[in-house]
């Protein structure tokens, strides 16, 4: 049994390395893997390519790229997969390099050639050198290994330039520049190394006509040579690197042992303007920076800690870096300027501010741990709010006050927010980064309605203050509640949807705050429901104990109708409205006994502050016509005095006539027929 399982292992392994060879060393395997391979070229190289040649064998492999008549790629040569020799050269014959001008975004000409060979055995002695004309250089490399460990190390490069470089390579040309590196460096299989390397780059240039047209900047005209030079002793590495142009210098000094990587080192960073630097950070840049630090530490663990005046501050940072992974950043300012910063960053400045505080965050792949306190205190800036944003905000200086805590991303903040125009407290902000989600209370108080004109359209008194929630994650979700109009308002925020339930409020405070003359008193409870982003909606409204107070109208009444309507009491009025953007649509209807008032198309514009309305008032038979008209705080009155006169002269007509009647005819006709007259005159002078 025990013979019949092993031949059955041997049998599944013979036929497990006969797959083997099959998948991988057979014309068959090769034929399967080439389509493969073919698509990993297309999609990881700048250029179309074509795997013209695929045959990897037991003793030896041929691979060949093309992208005919332009380019052509082969690596050819013989291993032994039990010894480990190898004997492989690789050819690259780039006949026209025109063929990366897309990838560069600029004409490209010339063409290269590369030849490379390595022979030796993988671990023992192990040689390998290349020779090639690429980016218009003169190119000599050669390295000996033993054991993998490199015993010499022989480099002489010569008037490469780094646009070809850059665009062969799948990068924009953003810099340009010509390379050259000078290495003779021999070593030993204790690791233990002398010599030097000196790599320059002279007539360096960034780009202009890129970085403008990629990131929509002009920059000034930036030159720059680099000088880096490595010096080895036994296993310390001294280096320096200095890059040195019209905008400024950047240093760095630093000493590294090659066995346990740990350094120690220096830098300085002195630039009067960053903004030729914008391809490297990803983003539009300007400005000057000025910083210096230490860099100590080694594979396990290397702290970066420094200093630095960006944007007129005076700030101090730190930054861990512990197996390979950023572990904690720490920054403190003080009297940093945001309306630099904004300038730094090709940003409106909003605001001029300085900002102080302090800030620590870890635990960055488990969704963050921070602790930050900053105070900011500024002016807004009238001119740049009025170009960006068509408000007419004055310039108005205001505080803040921000503390957050998280813990791997979830915690809590607290924000204060004062100025003339308002105050804001949020006294406990829930986070939650995992879930994008943010969640307080507020309070916030409006200390003088008629500063706000700008963002209102109209000109309102008085203070206003209101409180509630909001929650903010896809879209903004908020509760309001205020008292400030002498009832309840309770409202809400959807997204774009706002809603509001009004509760007795006071008319008399909302027609104090809007400065609109007071006509009429009354409690008001009704509905709006109104969308932000269409400025459209409704209100439904109904006034109770309702009340008119001296004015024209009641005037008008008293003095053509002989009615005093500052007596009534009106309840279960209706006022509806259609809103669109700042124009009212309104309906009106409201009755007390005998007494009516009516009207429809009655028309507010809020931004113009105008009324243009015609009502209908009723007063037993009586009918009187009210127009209104201009602006809305004291508007133009118009009456309309037709059917009341012409109901009081056909009244007065019609007994004078009646009196004659009765004395001609009184001894000549009955009563019946008397009667009937009578009642014929009064349709007469109706």
């Amino acid at each position: 049994m025990a013979l019949r399982i092993l031949k059955w292992s041997a049998g599944i392994i013979v036929g497990l390395l006969l797959l083997v060879y099959v998948l991988v060393f057979s014309p068959i395997g090769n034929f399967i893997f080439k389509p493969v391979v073919q698509s990993q070229i297309d999609k990881y190289s700048p250029v179309p390519l074509t795997l013209s040649t695929f045959s990897v064998g037991l003793t030896g492999l041929e691979i060949v790229i093309k992208n005919e008549p332009k380019l052509e790629i082969a690596l050819k040569g013989d291993y032994n997969l039990f010894t480990l020799n190898i004997d492989t050269t690789l050819n690259v014959n780039a006949s026209d390099i025109s063929l990366f001008d897309e990838v560069a975004g600029m004409p490209l000409s010339g063409a290269f050639v590369l030849e490379a060979s390595a022979k030796g055995k993988v671990f023992g002695a192990l040689s390998a050198q290349a020779h090639s004309n690429i980016a218009k250089s003169k190119t000599d490399i050669k390295v000996e290994l033993q054991n993998l460990n490199p015993l010499k190390i022989y480099a002489d490069i010569a008037h490469l330039e780094l646009a070809e470089v850059l665009a062969m390579i799948g990068q924009k040309p953003y810099v340009e520049g010509v390379l050259s590196l000078d290495a003779d460096i021999v070593g030993n299989e204790n690791m233990e190394f002398s010599g030097k390397n000196i790599l320059e780059i002279k007539q360096g240039d960034f780009s202009q006509r890129l970085i403008a047209k990629d990131f929509g900047i002009q920059v000034p005209k930036t030159t720059f040579t680099i000088h880096q030079e490595s010096i080895f002793d036994k296993k310390d590495i001294k280096q320096d690197f200095v890059f040195d142009s019209n905008v400024g210098k950047i240093k760095l000094s630093s000493t590294s042992n090659i066995e346990s990587f740990d350094t120690k080192g220096v830098y300085s960073i002195v630039l009067s303007d960053i903004s030729a630097f914008t391809p490297l950070l990803g983003m539009k840049v300007r400005g000057a920076l000025r910083t210096e630090g230490s860099i100590e530490g080694g594979l396990e663990n290397i702290l970066i800690a420094g200093k630095t005046d960006i944007a007129d501050s005076a700030s101090t940072y730190s930054a861990s870096i512990v197996k390979s992974a950023l572990a904690k950043v720490k920054f403190d300012t003080q009297n940093l300027r945001i309306e630099k910063l904004l300038y730094m960053i090709y940003q409106p400045q909003y605001i001029s501010a300085s900002v102080g505080g302090k800030a620590e965050a870890w635990d960055f792949d488990k969704g963050i741990s921070t602790q930050a306190n900053f105070s900011l205190k500024g002016v807004t800036s009238n001119p740049v709010i009025k170009k960006e944003f068509d408000l007419d905000m004055p310039n108005t200086p205001f505080s803040a006050n921000l503390n957050a805590k998280l813990d791997k991303g979830v915690g809590n903040a607290n924000l204060i927010f004062d100025s003339n125009l308002a105050r804001l407290n949020v006294p406990n902000i829930a986070i939650d980064l995992h879930k994008g989600i943010y969640s307080s209370p507020y309070n916030a108080i409006l200390p003088d309605l008629k500063k706000l004109k700008f963002a209102t359209k109209i000109e309102l008194v008085g203070k206003f203050e209101a409180n509630g929630d909001f929650a903010l994650s896809e879209n903004l979700k908020a509760t309001f509640h205020t008292k400030s109009l002498g009832g309840n308002v309770d409202a809400e925020l959807n997204g774009d949807n706002f809603n509001a339930k009004i509760k007795e409020v006071d008319l008399d405070s909302v027609l104090s705050m809007a400065q609109i003359q007071k006509v009429f008193s009354s409690k008001v409870n009704g509905d709006l429901v109104y969308n932000t982003a269409s400025e459209k909606g409704t209100l439904k409204a109904r006034l109770d104990n309702g009340r008119f107070l001296k004015n024209q109208l009641t005037d008008a009444l008293k003095q053509y109708a002989k009615f005093d309507a500052t007596g009534l009491v009106f309840n279960n009025i209706s006022l509806n409205s259609d809103i669109n953007k700042m124009v009212l649509n309104s309906a009106l209807n409201m009755q007390s006994g005998d007494f009516s008032l009516s009207g429809q198309n009655i028309i507010t514009d809020l931004e113009k502050s105008t009324i243009n309305a015609k009502l209908k008032t009723t007063l037993k038979k009586d009918t009187l016509g009210i127009k209104l008209s201009g602006n809305l705080t004291s508007p133009k009155v118009e009456l309309d005095l037709g059917e009341l006169l012409k109901s009081r002269l056909g009244n007065e007509v019609q007994k004078s006539v009646g009196k004659e009647l009765e004395k001609t005819l009184d001894k000549h006709i009955d009563e019946g027929t008397k009667k009937e007259i009578g009642n014929t005159l009064k349709k007469l002078f109706r």
